[in-house]
């Protein structure tokens, strides 16, 4: 099916059809991504890793629906394809991002250093992930129409749709930041290697609020606007962040340290043993006075 809205391409190729050896490029990346993340989810058995795989599958159809525009600038469903997968696709890596820092919090055993209680941490954040998800949906539904005044109601929808995910993302960084800072502030803690886990989990989130600022000005500007017009924007600022935070979280998934904190014990220095610790790798041995001058063993 081929169509066009008042003489133009789609919403967002004003610029001509996209840059297909580009599109291509981040096929291949995200389908390689997706599995190594799904791979890794069956292995480490974290199956809270779902979403994040299937906002990974997304970006991958997604931008094969671009590949398909740039062979077919005015092809409906090709532009339904990337636009319905590629828009939403980060609330879905966000809903497993919101579901690892309570997991994070829970196998540091630091509930009392979390501004909120790992059990509604997870449930406050992904109930607003649920809502972003909703309102940008019927707002991209909106889009793909070829009607300009729906379109643009449907644009501004989206708008509205990102503004709270950012101000739903700020808030979860915050609340990791703090407790990232208070954790740093235990005794004992600089020869801990958890940190890695948080830094990659933070710079993730860094990488889909700048994604989504951007994404948000272009729908604001609307087709003809700056942004939609140089297809650069498309790709530095919308694919590459949401590639870097896929990779980070491959590289540093929870489910390595949790795993990993199964091998040692923490033993008190009334000679009490407590509930967890870590296996090589996370935690020096020779590390001491965590939580109290804690020694960590063997079991």
């Amino acid at each position: 099916m081929d169509a066009q809205t008042d003489g133009t391409r789609w919403f967002g190729l004003a610029s001509g059809p996209p840059n297909g050896p580009a599109a291509i490029i981040f096929i291949a990346a995200f389908g390689i991504c997706t599995l190594g993340h799904f791979f890794q989810m069956c292995w480490l058995k974290t199956w809270y890793f779902v979403p994040f795989v299937m906002g990974c599958i997304m970006e991958t159809c997604g931008y094969y629906g671009r590949f398909w525009l740039s062979q077919s600038p005015y092809n409906f469903k090709a532009y339904v394809l990337y636009d319905l997968l590629v828009l939403p696709a980060p609330i879905f890596l966000a809903a497993t991002m919101y579901m690892s820092i309570s997991r994070i919090v829970t196998t540091l055993d630091a509930a009392e250093l979390s501004p909120i209680r790992p059990r509604w941490l997870s449930k406050i954040f992904v109930l607003g992930d649920v809502v972003c998800f909703l309102v940008q949906l019927s707002g991209t539904g909106m889009t793909i129409t070829i009607d300009s005044k729906i379109q643009d109601i449907g644009q501004k929808v989206v708008v509205v749709g990102l503004v709270f995910q950012i101000v739903v993302f700020v808030a979860f960084i915050w609340i990791v930041c703090v407790f990232f800072q208070r954790c740093r502030q235990q005794a004992g803690a600089d020869g801990l290697k958890w940190k890695r886990f948080i830094i990659a989990l933070l710079a993730g989130s860094v990488c889909i609020v700048l994604r989504n600022l951007v994404v948000g000005i272009k729908h604001a500007q609307g087709g003809a606007g700056f942004v939609a017009s140089h297809e650069v924007f498309a790709y530095l600022f919308e694919a590459v962040p949401i590639f870097i935070a896929v990779c980070l979280l491959l590289v540093y998934q929870p489910g390595r340290l949790q795993r990993s904190m199964k091998g040692l014990k923490i033993i008190s220095p009334d000679g009490e043993e407590m509930q967890f610790a870590e296996r090589s790798g996370l935690v020096s041995r020779s590390d001491e006075n965590l939580t109290g001058g804690s020694y960590f063993q063997r079991r």
